[in-house]
């Protein structure tokens, strides 16, 4: 058993980051989304309340997706779903930095359209893609948190000829 957050939440985003076990994000008991986060320290089995992570994301319906966050590098990724926006935290000034554009619609059904993961040392999303014939497309990029606009590659070889439903509940990449 270990110590209660500072927030109870729900529909939020987790991960681990740099040693700590971090909570983004969702919703209280009363429904009101989030700003804060919250980080888990297993030595000293303590949350620390982070106010604001959050501060700069749109929520752009009620029903939006929890935060579509991954870590790579030992750095901390957020897909701006309402601009479409990669961005970096900055754990030391709790700002988050634009560094590009997802080449797919991440707006699309409030952010539940679209799988945000890390894979290795590699940011993956799966989506539709920006064109008329709205497509299912993966992306791959090498994310560098010093870079303005990152390189993304199609992969070709995934989800070919398949059409994802409109909301993607839960998604898991692995590999070997």
């Amino acid at each position: 058993m270990i110590n209660g957050m500072h927030k109870t939440r729900k529909f939020s985003s987790e991960c681990f980051l740099r040693g700590k076990f971090y909570v983004l994000g969702g919703r209280d008991d009363n429904d009101k989304h989030l700003t804060c986060g919250q980080s888990y320290d297993e030595t000293t089995d303590s949350w620390e309340l982070i106010p604001d992570m959050l501060k700069d994301m749109t929520v752009i319906a009620h029903s939006q997706s929890p935060p579509l966050i991954a870590v790579v590098d030992d750095n901390l990724y957020m897909l701006e779903i309402s601009l479409s926006e990669l961005r970096v935290y900055d754990i030391n000034t709790n700002i988050w930095k634009k560094v590009g554009v997802v080449p797919v619609s991440a707006n699309a059904a409030f952010g539940w359209g679209i799988a945000f993961k890390s894979m290795g040392d590699r940011l993956l999303v799966i989506g539709t893609s920006h064109s008329w014939h709205r497509k299912t497309v993966v992306h791959s990029c090498r994310p560098s948190p010093d870079v303005e606009e990152q390189h993304w590659e199609e992969i070709k070889h995934w989800c070919v000829g398949a059409e994802l439903p409109q909301f993607i509940h839960n998604c898991c990449v692995m590999f070997a």
